[in-house]
């Protein structure tokens, strides 16, 4: 009742304009009346906030032991039969939960020599047989009963990046640098690799420019994938568009382009960064762009696009990317249906299925996690 009460407090004849005050409106009255979310009055286009595009389906707070609490929620997916698999962002840690949040297994400890040993987890996502296959900083696949019991160690031929690994259907789709790619700046090297019984079937999607010729982009410039059905959706988090290929690893378009508001990353001189100025460094270049920080398919016909930017208070590694706004598309069709749809203020998107996942806090316990449904468009 702690949320109803905050939301009462805040109570005010006039509807609240930003996505942050609204979002917490929209949930505690749906907890105070007991009514569907969904029927609640839609404002014309043009003026979208999050309970105009998103319904609520309730709010998760996730079961904690206390002797193996979360340091932070990381890498999340949404299982098939229900619950999800969620990462700890800072710790070895993965932990499944029911629909409701209840804790059901955990998994992961740091180590060096032990194969089974993850120093962060890079991803998780779900095999088709319903086990869990995670992936960190080393060269190799974690595979992982439904009870998060050790199965099988795969070695893989490079190092997974952050946005880790998706399911695609029996297969997986892996984000890695593979080995020997670092002195090739002048070529765009392909990130994303489809395993196929844990061969690699082929690799494609790199970067949309040549490294040598963009200083300090690659230190900044990550990988997003999505998938739908036949379809995969690869995006650099510089920006718009996205390539969708086929299961075959064929280009067969692009979707999406920014809206006026986004502001790309600036391309500077090599050693511009060493200006500690007003306004000037590392902090005012993070300040200066924004990005892409998800990309997830929602209810399996909606593309929704997480827009946001790096915490110029925290320059230094790991950079602190802060999501800001939704984009939303038709994923068959490839029109925008939303833009620029606000999220609250510190909240964090978590990732896609049935729902669009959101944290309400990404900073503090209890940790909770609100499942959005889209509206019909």
């Amino acid at each position: 009742m702690e949320l109803v009460a905050q939301v009462v407090a805040s109570l005010s004849p006039e509807r609240p304009k930003t996505g942050a005050s609204t979002i917490w409106l929209s949930v505690g009255l749906t907890l105070l009346a007991g009514c569907e979310p969904g029927q609640a009055p839609l404002e014309a286009p043009g003026s979208a906030e999050l309970v105009d595009v998103f319904a609520f389906d309730g709010i998760v707070e996730l079961d904690e032991d206390p002797a193996d609490s979360i340091a932070q929620p990381g890498a999340f997916v949404e299982r098939r039969r229900g619950g999800f698999v969620l990462a700890d962002r800072l710790l070895p840690r993965i932990r499944t939960y029911g629909d409701d949040g209840r804790l059901g297994a955990a998994f992961g400890r740091f180590g060096i020599r032990d194969p089974w040993s993850l120093e962060r987890v890079q991803g998780v996502a779900e095999t088709a047989a319903g086990g869990i296959v995670a992936v960190g900083y080393k060269k190799r696949l974690l595979y992982l009963t439904d009870a998060l019991e050790r199965d099988t160690v795969v070695p893989v031929s490079g190092i997974p990046w952050s946005s880790g690994i998706v399911a695609f259907g029996p297969d997986l789709l892996l984000i890695m640098e593979e080995e020997g790619w670092a002195p090739l700046m002048d070529e765009r090297l392909p990130f994303l690799h489809r395993l196929v019984g844990n061969r690699v079937e082929w690799s494609r999607y790199g970067y949309t420019f040549v490294p040598s010729e963009r200083p300090y982009w690659t230190s900044f410039v990550s990988f997003r994938v999505a998938v739908a059905g036949d379809s995969v959706f690869a995006i650099t988090s510089a920006g718009y568009p996205a390539v969708v290929y086929n299961r075959a690893g064929d280009s067969v378009g692009t979707i999406g382009l920014p809206s006026p508001s986004f502001r790309p990353i600036p391309v500077l001189e090599r050693g511009a960064l060493v200006d500690q100025g007003p306004g000037g460094g590392l902090p005012g270049f993070l300040a200066s762009f924004d990005v892409i920080g998800r990309i997830d398919v929602v209810a399996d016909s909606y593309l929704v696009v997480t827009l946001g930017y790096f915490d110029p208070n925290k320059p230094f590694p790991p950079f602190k990317l802060v999501h800001a706004s939704l984009d939303v598309y038709d994923r068959h069709t490839g029109a925008k249906l939303h833009e620029d749809v606000p999220l609250p203020e510190g909240s964090q998107v978590l990732g896609g299925g049935r729902f669009l996942y959101l944290l309400t806090d990404r900073e503090e316990p209890p940790w909770r996690i609100a499942k959005l449904r889209l509206r019909a468009s």
